[in-house]
């Protein structure tokens, strides 16, 4: 059941039947089975020109058979609240007016409909559903032909007409990102079923979407807007087992944004990879996670504790090679590198300097004097990801 009001994303991969599913509903499919109701009322038992005047629909196929102009194509979606023999009241002109500047339209109310472009068709449709006034409005992919600026232009009106008009929405989506940032409730299908349905952090988890699109992905909040976002993961040549590298023990320092760009190179490299220190809220760490990584985890807002640093120290002797990335060093991670010097010289180590060090450091000076010594020691320095991996390979660091 979709309650009244609802603002709702029919998502599910190709083939489980959204478009089926809202045909049946649009009363273009019959069902082979069970009832549809609109209002509590039996929707094949309900007249066509009352239930247009309660629901519309927007098809996945934009295609107009005849040549008519954008205004007359949206004046068809008066038809339902017309009475038979009588042309467009001002009312209607005034309605088919507000739905062709609602979509972006109104340069194009003259032009014929076979010289549109397909998204400048889709929008034309889409005016012709707004004219109609439904409560219910029912859209297959309204997206699909149309560029960025104008999804989110689209998406942005279906919510106006959802908080201020309470019109009831469903529409299937393939884009689960731009879903989620504005969609209040899922309805996710997988083989024809409905696999799950409510809040987004209720439907869109990774293993429903797992499930669904046999597609392993990660889930969090983008900290721009505080949505969900969903990222696809690629299954590496490494987690296959079939890369040629030798596999060599790797430790990456720290974390941070900076560093997850590395730590995917190195993996796909074939490099076996442990990381840390980090908080579980580091993006690092959902790496680590994810590739089940070994990885020395934080407590969040607080500071490298001894049985923390024993652990690193673990990893350090562990490891056939050192990678320091081009993170930012103060007080709070100042052990890390102090750890790094403590290492023999025989240990390589290698030191990502995409910004200057001295831009890095928040210590009053204290991390650029370690860093120094770790250089001193021989540490390798590289100025971007690319020169390392190609100076491990020179270093035959791995065969």
């Amino acid at each position: 059941m979709l309650p009244e009001g609802t603002f709702a994303a029919l998502i599910g991969p190709n083939g489980a039947g959204k478009s089926s599913l809202l045909r049946s509903i649009g009363r273009a499919l019959e069902p082979t089975e069970g009832v549809i109701y609109l209002n509590d009322r039996d929707l094949k038992k309900t007249p066509a020109q009352e239930a247009a005047r309660t629901m519309a629909v927007v098809p996945q196929e934009t295609a107009v058979d005849f040549d008519f102009t954008v205004e007359e194509l949206v004046m068809m979606g008066r038809y339902p609240h017309q009475q038979r023999f009588r042309g467009g009241s001002a009312l209607d002109r005034e309605i088919v007016q507000e739905a062709i500047a609602a979509t972006g339209i109104t340069h194009l109310a003259a032009q014929s409909t076979a010289r549109l472009s397909g998204g400048e068709r889709q929008r034309a449709i889409i005016a012709r559903a707004l004219a109609q006034e439904p409560k219910l409005l029912l859209l297959d992919e309204p997206t699909a032909n149309l560029d960025i600026k104008f999804q989110v232009e689209f998406l942005e009106l279906l919510c106006k007409l959802n908080r201020t008009r309470g019109v009831t929405i469903l529409a299937a989506i393939h884009d689960l990102n731009l879903a989620a940032q504005y969609f209040e409730y899922f309805v996710l299908l997988a083989e024809k079923k409905i696999l799950a349905l409510g809040k987004p952090a209720e439907v869109l988890t990774p293993e429903n979407i797992y499930t669904a699109y046999r597609t392993p992905v990660a889930v969090h909040r983008n900290p721009l807007h505080g949505k969900l976002n969903i990222t696809v993961l690629k299954q590496l040549e490494a987690e296959k087992g079939s890369s040629g590298k030798s596999g060599l023990k790797v430790h990456v320092i720290g974390g941070g944004e900076e560093a997850v760009l590395l730590l995917s190179q190195l993996l796909e490299a074939g490099f076996r990879l442990s990381v840390g220190p980090v908080t579980r809220e580091d993006s690092c760490h959902r790496f680590a996670a994810y590739h089940r990584l070994p990885v020395v985890t934080l407590p969040p807002f607080s500071p490298i504790t001894d049985e923390h640093h024993a652990r690193h120290l673990a990893l350090l002797e562990q490891a056939e090679a050192i990678i320091v990335p081009s993170l930012p060093f103060g007080p709070g991670n100042l052990r890390n590198l102090e750890a790094v010097a403590g290492l023999p010289a025989s240990k390589p180590i290698f030191l990502l300097e995409e910004k200057p060090f001295p831009a890095r450091d928040y210590s009053g000076g204290q991390a650029q004097v370690i860093y120094e010594e770790i250089k001193k020691k021989g540490a390798r320095t590289f100025f971007d990801s690319t020169a390392l991996l190609s100076g491990l390979e020179a270093e035959k660091i791995y065969v």
